[in-house]
């Protein structure tokens, strides 16, 4: 049986197990929030989120996703400036772990159309279930092999860190400039405006309610 380990920031991270049971079900999956000290004991060890630079990535097992087609996109909040920049595609990136952040070889990509009704609160649902499709496809295409991947090219891109007050919108701006914004705000952290010194948070939901990409595509980068 393969072997997985997540290395998440805090334990209470873990909130992947429903996708995990779906495509994961005949992998041995274990989760903690620091790094295994036999790491060649597991068959890839998925950085999950994670926030803190690995110095030794000498294992060619420890791997990682960015949401962004990198190298375009890297640094923080891939997908609300997926969405606030009006990207036509979602794209998550999977690579291997690299001491420099998010420059490390590309093993796979996945793209998904983004449709007017996505919202940044489904489309992180999807990135994380797409993500465990993923860690299931490399664990095929690479059993019993070394995962390989392939140099980032391309014009490279730094999304800045954003900060709660950057949700804020400007009651002078028009309501239509402001619709991609308010989708790639979140509900825990959510656009906001103040009128007559009173804050008020902004929630949107779309009608219909979306469906998982059907149009959902999957490339791998190495040369096998």
């Amino acid at each position: 049986m393969k072997r997985v380990f997540f290395l998440v920031n805090k334990l209470d991270e873990f909130n992947f197990f429903e996708y995990i049971e779906k495509h994961l079900n005949d992998v041995n999956v274990t989760v903690g929030d620091s790094l295994p000290q036999h790491a060649n004991e597991y068959d890839l060890i998925v950085l999950w989120s994670y926030r803190k630079i690995i110095k030794d990535v000498s294992s060619k097992n420890i791997i990682l996703f960015h949401s962004t087609d990198l190298p375009k996109g890297k640094g923080w909040a891939p997908i609300y400036y997926s969405i606030s920049s009006g990207q036509k595609y979602f794209t998550i990136s999977g690579i291997l772990a690299d001491e420099k952040v998010d420059s490390g070889d590309i093993i796979v990509k996945a793209k998904f159309k983004i449709k007017n009704n996505y919202t940044a609160e489904y489309i992180r649902k999807w990135d994380q279930e797409i993500s465990i499709i993923l860690v299931k496809k490399i664990l095929e295409k690479f059993a019993n092999k070394r995962i390989k991947g392939k140099k980032q090219i391309g014009t490279t891109t730094t999304n800045p860190r954003r900060r709660l007050q950057d949700n804020e919108i400007d009651l002078k701006s028009k309501f239509g400039e402001k619709i991609n914004h308010l989708r790639a705000c979140e509900k825990n952290h959510p656009a906001f405006f103040y009128y007559n010194k009173v804050k008020y948070n902004i929630a949107i939901e779309p009608e219909p309610k979306p469906e998982f990409p059907s149009d959902l595509k999957i490339m791998f980068y190495d040369s096998t």
